[in-house]
């Protein structure tokens, strides 16, 4: 009991410091003072990153480029090719020099793949789960230039795929998200809401919503680190996975660099939090840590490849009762979780605002309960169409 107690004083003391990171970036965001402090600092600085972006986008530095646009603006969900990714935001700079602080962009995406659950040490031999599936993708986002190096800037993203099993429900996801930005001379500082309706099948949708803050340090023109802190809440809908809902406070270190004269970028993140179990989840509060890299290089003007991987660990904290059978006495656990993602794509821009994306996805996730294990590999092609 006093161990338990120990555990939920951690956790709250984590939740507790991820809260005074929002708070206290995003309070530094919104004072009245802030306005002075940007016109402190001399030209204007929403043009300067603009211009120098595109500067470095004329010369074929996209991921330079990119480290510029984005101490203007924060878009969400967008493609992973350095290119395409660096021309949405240049958009966004031609607008500003023609005098108009509006900038939008939209997207939609079709395709399909095919989904293979791997053989763990839980699978039933021959129960493995394959199906064919098609999927499409809709957004935009839009961005607003303010004064004093201030700006706004909102996404929206829908996602849904369908399978031909029939005894597998369809996945339906919409994901939204805005945020306030203050352009620095070396950086940026941001607080944001962001969240997310996700289908769970008859019971309804899950809703997760939150807020978060961060700041930028662009440490020289090919690097930046950056720190942000999120709270958020993830609400089941009424039924059996009620339980499983929780609040989240979360805490991230990123670290990015172009690499290749610009043509190439890798982050790495290091995230920390604690979930708080709101609805008696059985293995209760859960305190969590991971990795993350994300690399991308443009090969051509036309074709672009990327590489994303994740680490993350769970360490629930309440025991659980395991029974083998009437003859053994239950014995007592605490939940564990190891999960990993490995995903690896192309993309080709075979004409102006089209391109074609073949992505492969592998999962694995390993627990210490016997019905933790799982493990899928996924590919697909999805043709984009961006305006």
């Amino acid at each position: 009991m006093q161990q338990l107690c120990k555990r939920q004083a951690r956790g709250l003391s984590g939740l507790f410091h991820t809260f005074l990171v929002v708070w206290a970036v995003g309070a530094t965001l919104v004072t009245p003072g802030m306005a002075h402090a940007a016109s402190e600092a001399g030209p204007d600085l929403i043009a300067t990153h603009l211009e120098r972006g595109l500067a470095y986008l004329s010369q074929g530095q996209y991921a330079q480029a990119i480290l510029e646009f984005e101490q203007v603006l924060q878009f969400d969900n967008l493609p992973p090719g350095l290119l395409e990714k660096a021309e949405i935001y240049a958009e966004a700079a031609r607008n500003y020099g023609a005098g108009n602080p509006l900038s939008s962009f939209g997207y939609a995406e079709f395709g399909g793949g095919y989904y293979h659950e791997n053989t763990t040490r839980t699978t039933e031999p021959g129960a493995e789960r394959r199906a064919w599936f098609g999927k499409a993708r809709v957004g935009g986002g839009v961005g607003y230039l303010l004064e004093d190096g201030l700006s706004l800037d909102g996404t929206l993203d829908y996602r849904y795929r369908n399978y031909d099993d029939s005894d597998r429900r369809d996945d339906s996801d919409l994901r939204w998200g805005g945020v306030l930005n203050q352009t620095l001379e070396y950086g940026s500082r941001a607080v944001g809401i962001r969240g997310r309706a996700s289908y769970r099948g008859s019971d309804g949708y899950r809703q997760d919503y939150g807020i978060f803050a961060n700041q930028s340090f662009d440490t020289n023109p090919l690097e930046r680190i950056t720190v942000q802190g999120e709270l958020r809440r993830r609400l089941y809908p009424s039924g059996e996975l009620r339980s499983r809902s929780r609040d989240i406070g979360e805490f991230w270190l990123r670290w990015t660099r172009s690499l290749y004269d610009g043509r190439g970028e890798v982050t790495l993140s290091a995230n920390a939090g604690h979930e708080w179990a709101t609805h008696d989840r059985p293995d209760g509060d859960n305190t969590f840590y991971g990795l993350t890299a994300d690399w991308s290089m443009q090969i051509s003007d036309t074709l672009g490849v990327f590489l994303f991987g994740m680490w993350e660990h769970n360490g629930y904290h309440d025991d659980r009762e395991e029974i083998h059978s009437e003859a053994i006495p239950p014995t007592l656990y605490t939940r564990n979780d190891d999960n990993y993602e490995l995903e690896a794509g192309l993309t080709w821009a075979f004409a102006p605002q089209w391109s074609l994306r073949p992505t492969v996805l592998y999962i694995r996730d390993s627990s210490n309960t016997f019905w933790g294990a799982y493990s899928s590999t996924e590919t697909w092609v999805m043709l984009r169409r961006s305006f």
